[in-house]
């Protein structure tokens, strides 16, 4: 079975991407195993391992262990993104930076969401993820207006929906299935 992880990046009180979130497990196959990662509830401290992740020596901390071993068990990741002044949230970037090897070659679905259907901050995780070696398969935008409220409430068009249906479905049937 496919373990797919969905990211939420945004560690805000106030935030919406818990409900982007339910919209994309939505839209995840039933035959895929799900993790949700919340960046609030890992908490990662700002990066303080001896040794640069490109340096594949040994993980020193314990959150980094734990980090790396949550990750590294992943067949594909979705993550979601808030577009905050242009960019993406500062725990998000110090997540991806804790990691290098388990980012490599890993099937990535980046969903943004904010003003401007998150057009700013999408290319730009596209580039911190594709430098760490992540194989960015597509990106979805979702708009304030548009796409969803401020405060939340969704009413995405069927038609990216049903994109993000079926890229996940993609990323899942691509995935080699491991024999035990």
């Amino acid at each position: 079975m496919t373990k797919l992880g969905i990211i939420l990046a945004s560690a805000r009180p106030n935030r919406v991407g818990e409900k982007v979130a339910g919209w994309v497990r939505d839209a995840v196959p039933a035959d895929v195993d799900v993790d949700l990662i919340d960046l609030r509830e890992v908490a990662l401290p700002a990066f303080d391992e001896t040794t640069s992740p490109k340096a594949e020596q040994p993980k020193t901390t314990v959150h980094a262990v734990s980090w790396a071993e949550r990750i590294g068990a992943l067949d594909a990741v979705v993550i979601l993104t808030p577009q905050y002044n242009g960019a993406y949230p500062g725990a998000l970037k110090n997540a991806v930076d804790f990691l290098y090897a388990e980012w490599s070659e890993l099937p990535t679905i980046l969903v943004g969401y904010g003003w401007g259907s998150a057009g700013e901050v999408l290319p730009m995780l596209e580039t911190l993820m594709t430098r760490v070696g992540a194989d960015v398969v597509s990106s979805i935008g979702l708009g304030f207006r548009e796409d969803l409220s401020v405060e939340g409430e969704l009413f995405v068009a069927e038609e990216k929906t049903a994109t993000l249906h079926e890229q996940l479905t993609a990323i899942a049937s691509e995935v080699p299935v491991s024999v035990s």
